[in-house]
């Protein structure tokens, strides 16, 4: 490992001879990664990424999910992470701060993909302040901080996620409009990423043949209600290398997409559950839906009209959660 990248270490957090029930290794970073300096930054030939470079001969050969997918890890940390200290004058702009994205952007047109999407569109933005900055063009931030909700929308906020609850019994026959599982995935869509590498993905069943491929620890008869794999793609992680550095944030990606996908259930007055999967049974839905490698499954939710009203679950005092408030 220390050949490979002396930055990290290999750390034995788990072990057999401890009592442990199985061994694990880590990958840790041994100290705070070192910002590059503007001399060691080439964003006009390279792309550099935690355990190596890209060179535009790598870009021109990637696979457009992963340079799509770069381009904004890169954008996140070479202009996100810098742009607002900047702006609130705590450190100054590198000379070469986005030339990384710009270099991709530019990769990108020449092998002629549109870059009319959100996510480019977000990247151009950052691009387009860190070129003025790198003029050293005086910029204000383009938009406004959260203001904070009114009371009338604060209840409605409060309505939302504590009256949500898990549903497990839908009405039989009712269909689901297509509209509204859009809505729900669109909910997922708006979830946090980490990093903005948008490594989550969909598949909607409605089909009961193709339901018997996901295992449930409650029945989710296919004329009730309609179930929503979660998976995520493991090249993206692979090509930024979070996958050595950071690779349970796949899961915790896809989490946060099903809350938010629960929450806008709710919202629309259907009722749905979360569902969790095992290794094996992960496997089985793979070989079985005929998934290539990259896609692993997270978890699942289901979604149909309730067909009795349910308990809302409690929750133990805060005070008893909270570990410390101190500092």
């Amino acid at each position: 490992m220390k050949g490979f990248n002396p930055e990290y270490e290999y750390i034995h957090v788990k072990n057999l001879l401890d009592g442990d029930p199985y061994c694990e290794l880590v990958v840790r970073q041994k100290a705070e990664r070192r910002e590059m300096t503007d001399s060691e930054v080439d964003g006009k030939n390279t792309v550099n990424w935690v355990y190596g470079k890209y060179t535009r001969q790598d870009l021109l050969k990637m696979d457009p999910v992963c340079l799509r997918a770069l381009f904004r890890e890169r954008v996140h940390h070479t202009i996100e992470v810098d742009i607002y200290p900047i702006f609130l004058g705590q450190k100054k702009a590198r000379s070469q701060m986005g030339r990384e994205p710009e270099m991709i952007l530019d990769v990108w047109r020449e092998r002629s993909f549109p870059e009319d999407e959100p996510d480019w569109e977000w990247g151009k933005t950052y691009i387009a302040l860190a070129r003025k900055l790198r003029e050293g063009e005086k910029v204000d931030i383009p938009e406004p901080g959260p203001s904070g909700f009114d009371a009338g929308e604060m209840e409605t906020v409060k309505k939302l996620i504590w009256e949500r609850r898990s549903v497990r019994e839908w009405i039989p026959g009712r269909k689901i409009p297509d509209e509204m599982i859009d809505r729900v995935l669109e909910a997922g869509r708006a979830a946090p990423t980490g990093c903005n590498l948008d490594i989550v993905r969909f598949i909607v069943i409605r089909d009961p043949e193709e339901a018997k491929m996901v295992w449930s620890d409650i029945p989710t008869p296919m004329d009730r209600c309609v179930l929503i794999v979660l998976c995520y793609d493991k090249r993206v992680y692979r090509t930024v290398g979070h996958d050595r550095l950071v690779p349970h944030n796949q899961m915790l990606d896809c989490a946060a997409a099903a809350d938010h996908m629960c929450l806008m259930a709710h919202a629309l007055g259907l009722g749905a559950v979360w569902l969790t999967r095992t290794e094996k049974t992960a496997r089985a839905f793979k070989e079985k839906y005929g998934l290539p490698e990259y896609f692993e499954p997270a978890l699942h939710i289901a979604v149909g009209w309730p067909a009795v009203g349910t308990i809302k679950s409690a929750r133990m005092p805060l005070k008893e959660m909270i570990i410390s408030k101190e500092g």
